[in-house]
């Protein structure tokens, strides 16, 4: 440490040479605080006591230095480096203590290196002893060699232990090792061969449960493939009783549609039988309106001769009688022509009757419309006719009272006008009726022609319909045969693989078997290791 007292000084006043030899006894006797008094010299020698003082300080200090440095050390302490500055020899000293303590602080970092690392179970770590010389680097190497000496079993013993552990069984420890180490090696390559031995027939025994395995796994795969086969072919029947059901369904379906259609069809046909015994009906009847026209057509022909011939005789008592009655003539000009007109009327009226006829078995009622606007048309002229056949008769009439002797005669057949004109009138009303019944009944037969096209179509919609779901009935019926069939098909490789499974299942129960006396060799053989708690 550093002497921090003061240096001590004579106080008794004393020649210089002898000051500086009290000082030097000092100093040989290890009084290094002693120092010399300058007051009490003057002149040069006080300034030689103050040299010598400040000589002693200058060479003392760095002692002091080393000396508490050393103390520091001496009780387990390093002190921290010299960082004050020296010069000389003194800076060597400071150099060289620096150097000791940076040694220090060295084997100091690398003990604390080795044992915390050996602690940490890092083993295998060693010192540092190239950076060091002499006595420390010798520390050191004997640290590594103690290290090395304890630990080289160890580490050998624990990569025999990895190899263990690791199933290599050839493991064993080769080093030269003497006292408990060799205890070591011993017990751990009696233990390698022991497990060995106990593995190798672990593994002879395990080879024949292996081929007894294979065969138990040959065996059940058949049996997996055979199980799988008849899942396959299970769920294959299933889609078929899926698709045959469905299909039942749809045909029941498809049955009660074809009935309601054949119902609905029956129904169409008995109502467009029934309106044909309507339109059948409406056509006698207007068959009779024509026969009855045609008879009336030929009495009104007939009308129209005899008209034709009364016109004739009055024309030539017409004749006889112009000197007396030029008037009479004119009259007969006109019931000629009136005659003319009803011949005419007749001829239409035939040709009317001509047309009627295909008219009236289409029943059109266009055509039927037209056919009444000409008979009304003949109706009106015969109408006129008859109206100016009266008027004429009239006439007639009158002329005749003033004519002497034919006027009687012409008289009569004015009259045979008159009744003709009549008849004439009669037979077209009854025509005019009888037109008008028709053209009912063409609108009646019209419209009952529109509902048997109804019902008829009706009815072959139903019988397509019918046609349609037969056809439906027909197809699910095949398609619930070929289902048939191919579960007949699945039952049958089901039969076959159930047979495989059953011989794959006795093999497998003789293997079984073997297995059986193969684990109880293994379980024989394991028993005879001793497991504790872990």
């Amino acid at each position: 440490m550093n002497d921090t007292s003061s240096p001590s000084v004579t106080t008794t006043p004393t020649t210089a040479y002898e000051e500086i030899q009290r000082l030097a006894e000092a100093m040989m006797n290890g009084e290094l605080g002693t120092r010399g008094n300058p007051d009490a010299f003057q002149g040069a020698d006080a300034e030689l006591i103050a040299l010598v003082n400040q000589m002693l300080d200058h060479l003392v200090a760095p002692l002091h230095l080393a000396a508490g440095a050393i103390a520091e050390i001496a009780h387990g302490r390093i002190p921290p480096f010299v960082i004050d500055d020296y010069k000389g020899e003194y800076n060597d000293i400071k150099r060289n203590l620096n150097s000791l303590l940076a040694t220090l602080y060295g084997m100091h970092h690398e003990t604390q290196h080795l044992i915390g690392n050996i602690q940490d179970g890092r083993l295998r770590t060693r010192g540092n002893d190239w950076d060091f010389e002499g006595i420390w680097r010798d520390l050191i190497s004997g640290v590594n060699g103690t290290l090395d000496a304890v630990i080289d079993p160890v580490s050998e013993a624990s990569a025999v232990l990895g190899r263990l552990a690791g199933y290599d069984l050839s493991a064993r420890m080769l080093g030269k090792y003497r006292g408990e180490h060799a205890v070591i090696k011993k017990a751990m390559n009696t233990t390698a061969e022991s497990l060995h031995s106990a593995i190798s027939q672990v593994v002879e025994t395990v080879d024949l449960v292996s081929d007894v395995g294979k065969r138990i796994t040959q065996s059940s795969e058949v049996v997996s493939n055979g199980a799988t086969e008849q899942g396959h072919q299970l769920s294959e029947t299933a889609v078929n009783m899926a698709r045959i059901s469905e299909s039942s369904a749809k045909s029941a379906q498809n049955t009660v549609e074809a009935q309601c259609s054949a119902q609905s069809a029956t129904d169409l046909i008995a109502k467009a039988k029934e309106n044909m015994g309507r339109m059948l009906e409406a056509m006698g009847e207007i068959r009779g309106s024509a026969e009855n026209t045609a008879s009336i057509i030929q009495e009104i022909d007939t009308i129209a001769k005899e008209t034709d011939a009364l016109s004739s005789g009055a024309s030539a008592k017409a004749v006889r009688m112009r000197t007396s009655a030029g008037g009479f003539g004119v009259v007969a000009s006109e019931i000629r022509r009136l005659s003319q007109q009803c011949k005419d009327v007749v001829g239409r009226l035939e040709e009317l009757n001509v047309r009627i006829a295909p008219i009236i078995a289409t029943l059109e009622p266009e055509e039927t419309a037209r056919l009444k606007d000409d008979f009304q048309y003949l109706i009106e002229d015969l109408d006129n006719v008859a109206m100016m056949s009266n008027l004429l008769g009239v006439n007639a009439a009158i002329e005749a009272a003033h004519v002497e002797g034919a006027g009687n005669d012409f008289k009569v057949v004015t009259e045979d006008i008159h009744v003709l004109a009549k008849r004439s009138t009669d037979a077209a009303k009854r025509i005019e009726v009888m037109i008008q019944s028709s053209v009912k009944l063409a609108r009646s037969g019209d419209t009952l022609s529109k509902e048997i096209d109804a019902n008829l179509a009706g009815a072959v919609d139903g019988a397509r319909t019918i046609g349609i779901l037969t056809d439906k009935i027909t197809r699910a019926s095949q398609e619930q045969a070929s289902g048939f069939d191919q579960i007949s098909q699945t039952v049958e490789q089901l039969n076959i693989v159930t047979n495989q499974n059953a011989e794959s299942a006795l093999e497998s129960s003789h293997a079984a078997q073997n297995l059986a006396q193969q684990v109880n060799k293994l379980t024989a053989t394991v028993n005879k290791f001793q497991l504790g708690a872990v």
